[in-house]
């Protein structure tokens, strides 16, 4: 209330003020008359009087002009019509001149005013445009979003010459884009105006400092900015209006840069992506053409160097021949985990469904790791009947491939590994069960993640990508992968489990008949 009575003093006081003006070019108008009454005939002396009511109303607007006319025609009766000193009039002539006067007076101060106001107007509006094009070119120099954001509130701060502020939907998520304190009043009616989704701004006052803001909100949200918060001080009702009408114009012109900006930088990213793909694909072009290559060389030569009787004959030789073809396995292996984590991360894995007898899978990938499930006890407890399942056959094998490697590095030499299976109502599950470390609680929620090694295993040899690759190979297939274990050092649990299949899917021994 405080504030709005020191708003009505100020307005009070800015009226009284041109009035008094008039009235007093009136008299400087009567005591120049009294100089040169002499030289002038009586008719002339209301058009004389016609000049504070001219200046008055360009000056100081409609009121001040009425006010002049006024008061120049009773100067005019009282100090030069006869009877003198008397607002008597004697003559119907100088009764009519007076009255002419005061239409005429009238009416000029009326169309004076206007075109006061038609003037004032015109530059304001001039003065706005000149802004509004200086804040679009800032707009067009803006690079990135945050540059977009510095540019609206700077334009904000030096055109309308009040703290501007920059809020989002939920005040503890982030702080405001200009960093300087608001009052979490502002804040919280701000966050009621963002959820009303509300067009028209809302004036709050501070409680105890009778502080003024003006809070609009942002429709759309630019770069998750939903209000913008003016701090106004003691602002009036015009003021307020001019200030929302700066900001509705700030934010369409931030709107379409935005939509230029983001138009932009999709444009920038798919250039990115697709240089990336370029380049990646050449990356593995290269690897698997200039590593892998001399690879298979390597362990084909091992291959046929322990087939040579010397070799067989002696065992330090054979001995060594068997670590290379070992360790180059291993770089084969390291080098096909980077292969596969590369094309899960470019564009996912696209799989190509067949069906396939599970009972195969399980085979072809105890036959890829036979050299490292050499020195452990393989058992193999699968279903006789299991159904055919609709899979990528070669990435459930790596996958599956993946489970008996970890299985074999984690296990003790001579401790069983069992591949086992099982027909759910809904699913199929291959499970590799070991004798090894096991799985801590901490371990076995992060179990899958990519680069994921436990302090207990830091040592191991590998990427720590072997489970993260198999666990996107599965969910490429529609399944899933889960560990279980009793704790560490009491074995692990690794089960895939393939989706459903319908009743009419045909059993292995069906598919053979037909």
């Amino acid at each position: 209330m405080r504030h709005r009575a020191v708003s009505l003093g100020a307005v009070s006081v800015a009226g009284v003020r041109p009035a008094l003006l008039a009235s007093a070019l009136v008299l400087l108008t009567t005591l120049g008359l009294f100089v040169i009454s002499d030289i002038i005939p009586s008719s002339l002396i209301p058009l004389v009087y016609m000049l504070p009511v001219v200046l008055a109303a360009i000056q100081w607007g409609r009121v001040a002009g009425l006010v002049a006319a006024f008061t120049g025609a009773a100067a005019a009766d009282f100090f030069f019509y006869p009877p003198l000193y008397s607002f008597w009039l004697e003559s119907r002539q100088d009764t009519i001149h007076l009255l002419v006067y005061l239409l005429v007076s009238v009416i000029t101060s009326n169309l004076a005013a206007r075109l006061k106001n038609e003037v004032a107007t015109s530059r304001r509006r001039a003065n706005e445009i000149a802004e509004l094009h200086a804040f679009s070119q800032g707009l067009a120099t803006c690079l990135t979003s945050s540059d977009l954001i510095l540019a609206a509130q700077d334009y904000l701060s030096n055109t309308l010459g009040f703290r501007a502020v920059l809020l989002t939907a939920a005040p503890d998520e982030r702080g405001n884009a200009e960093g300087t304190a608001v009052p979490e009043q502002i804040k919280r009616e701000a966050a009621k105006i963002i959820a009303a989704n509300a067009r028209q701004g809302s004036l709050i006052i501070e409680p105890l400092i009778h502080r003024a803001w003006l809070i609009k909100a942002i429709v759309p949200e630019i770069l998750g900015y939903g209000a913008i918060a003016i701090e106004l001080g003691s602002g009036s009702g015009p003021l307020i209006e001019a200030v929302g009408k700066h900001v509705e114009e700030m934010i369409e012109e931030a709107a379409v840069t935005l939509k230029h900006l983001k138009t932009k930088e999709a444009i920038e990213q798919a250039t990115i992506n697709y240089q990336s793909e370029i380049l990646r694909d050449a990356l593995i072009g290269g690897i698997s053409h200039e590593l892998r290559s001399p690879l298979a060389s390597i362990l084909g030569s091992c291959s046929v160097l322990n087939k040579m009787p010397a070799v067989q004959r002696d065992c330090d030789s054979h001995a060594l021949i068997e670590a290379i073809h070992d360790q180059a396995t291993r770089l084969d292996n390291n080098i096909r985990d980077l292969l596969d984590a590369s094309r899960i991360s470019a564009n996912g894995v696209q799989p190509q469904f067949m069906w396939t007898d599970p009972t195969d899978i399980v085979a072809s990938a105890v036959k890829q790791k036979e050299r490292r499930l050499a020195s452990h006890r393989v058992v193999l407890d699968l279903e006789r009947d299991a159904s055919l399942v609709h899979v990528d056959t070669v990435l459930v094998e790596q996958a599956l491939g993946q489970l008996l490697e970890n299985a074999a590095k984690y296990s003790p030499a001579g401790t069983e590994i069992k591949v086992s299976s099982f027909c759910g109502p809904a699913y199929l599950d291959i499970s590799v069960t070991d004798c090894g470390s096991g799985l801590t609680a901490e371990e076995k929620s992060a179990l899958g993640k990519r680069c994921y090694r436990g302090e207990r295993h830091a040592a191991a040899a590998g990427s720590g990508l072997g489970l993260w690759i198999a666990s996107a190979f599965i969910a490429a297939n529609r399944g899933t992968l889960f560990a279980e274990s009793q704790g560490p050092n009491r074995g692990t649990t690794m089960t895939v489990r393939l989706p459903s299949v319908s009743e009419d899917t045909p059993t292995f021994k069906e598919a053979s008949n037909d």
